[in-house]
């Protein structure tokens, strides 16, 4: 699974993902892209989940024809002690986000 992890989240995220391929956004060469422009990267990249702090990404842009799911991360901060707590729901959301759909986790 390819799992792309949000400019605004730290790098850290990507060990709760020890048997998948997850990279930040800057990690991608994606670093200062718009919302829609990175988006439409990743469903060229083949990306099957992106993972970010935005809430309101689902807003502002289109995500049901997306190839791939996003989930959508409501915490307090994007301090990693903030998201640290949150890693079996985070990986229970990866794992079942469908393509073009949001799930969010608190």
């Amino acid at each position: 699974m390819k799992i792309i992890i949000d400019e605004c989240l730290p790098k850290r995220l990507t060990r709760f993902f020890e048997n998948d391929s997850a990279y930040t956004v800057p990690q991608i060469g994606l670093s200062g892209s718009t919302d829609s422009e990175l988006l439409e990267e990743l469903d060229k990249r083949g990306i099957d989940v992106f993972v970010t702090i935005d809430g309101n990404i689902e807003y502002q842009q289109q995500f049901l024809k997306r190839k791939f799911g996003t989930v959508v991360i409501l915490a307090v901060s994007n301090r990693f002690s903030d998201l640290e707590h949150l890693k079996d729901k985070i990986l229970e959301a990866v794992s079942s986000v469908c393509k073009g759909e949001v799930a969010h986790i608190s």
